[in-house]
């Protein structure tokens, strides 16, 4: 748990405060992408994690950071190897975060393609339309590195089929919670306010839908996340000390009007109630870099 014993009121103290919090994940990530680049043979690193953790963010900083240790870096999404929603329902798929609702067989066409070295056609799947509306043709290169990033990386269904790439994997999450001044908020509290507030911004989901969702999540990690991690070479930790200063006024104000008979009323005002004691921080998102892996919840 994270212990922050103040509200930082001024704009010069919220700043160096957001400053700190930027370093000490940059300072880590950096020593894993250095590992990565350095390690002779390697193609194949995942990067994993749950809902809300800040792997696509991450995906793209380690393909910075790797290319600038001499290195080529391509990501690929599993996010774009969902099934089409039509198809989920043709099958009777209900749970989306479970590895049933990936299209595995053309996952595996394209692994095998790319370790053949021949060209490949990736597929981009659009989640406001909930289908794949495109792909793009791709000729691998044996001096790239691919980094394969989605909460599913982890799956054994996913790394089976990875195997013959031998690669490093990266698990990134919330790793703790937070106590400010006395209040504390869970690392899944934490994980739930960032989806809903990205969600609402980025996936055009309202609170009531994202909330119904919640449950599955959770119980897709404890099945499928979970029990793995301690199988993967490298940990991170998203959480930024900073953040439950500013995703609590995005929070805030998306859920203003949630309705009294919405089905998680009471949990969505407890939060706010906590939420609100430091709405009055001088955090800003002003003071957050545009490379932060925190702005991939906010706008």
């Amino acid at each position: 748990m994270i212990v922050i014993d103040r509200i930082y009121e001024t704009k010069e103290e919220a700043q160096a405060f957001c400053s700190e919090c930027e370093v000490q994940f940059e300072t880590r990530l950096h020593s894993v992408s250095n590992e990565l680049a350095e390690t002779a043979g390697l193609r194949c690193v995942t990067l994993s994690g749950p809902s809300c953790s800040g792997k696509t963010t991450t995906a793209s900083k380690l393909t910075g950071e790797i290319e600038r240790a001499g290195r080529r870096a391509r990501v690929l999404s599993i996010d774009d190897f969902y099934l089409d929603h039509a198809e989920m329902q043709r099958r009777g798929i209900i749970d989306f975060e479970g590895a049933d609702s990936l299209d595995l067989a053309y996952f595996t066409t394209v692994v095998e393609a790319i370790a053949a070295g021949k060209t490949v056609r990736l597929p981009t799947f659009d989640f406001p339309q909930r289908k794949r509306i495109a792909y793009t043709e791709y000729q691998p290169d044996a001096r790239d590195i691919y980094i394969f990033e989605g909460i599913q990386a982890i799956y054994p269904q996913i790394t089976e089929i990875l195997e013959p790439f031998g690669y490093k994997s990266i698990y990134i999450s919330v790793a703790q919670g937070a106590n400010i001044c006395g209040t504390a908020f869970d690392k899944n509290e934490i994980r739930l306010m960032r989806r809903i507030v990205r969600d609402f911004y980025h996936r055009d989901s309202a609170p009531e839908y994202t909330m119904s969702l919640w449950k599955s999540v959770r119980e897709n990690e404890e099945k499928n996340i979970f029990p793995y991690v301690d199988r993967c070479d490298y940990v991170i930790n998203s959480m930024l000390p900073y953040e439950i200063f500013l995703i609590g006024k995005y929070f805030l104000r998306i859920t203003d009007d949630y309705p009294e008979d919405g089905s998680h009323y009471l949990q969505i005002q407890d939060l706010r109630g906590r939420l609100r004691q430091f709405s009055h921080s001088a955090v800003d998102v002003s003071m957050i870099p545009m490379g932060s892996v925190f702005r991939e919840f906010i706008i």
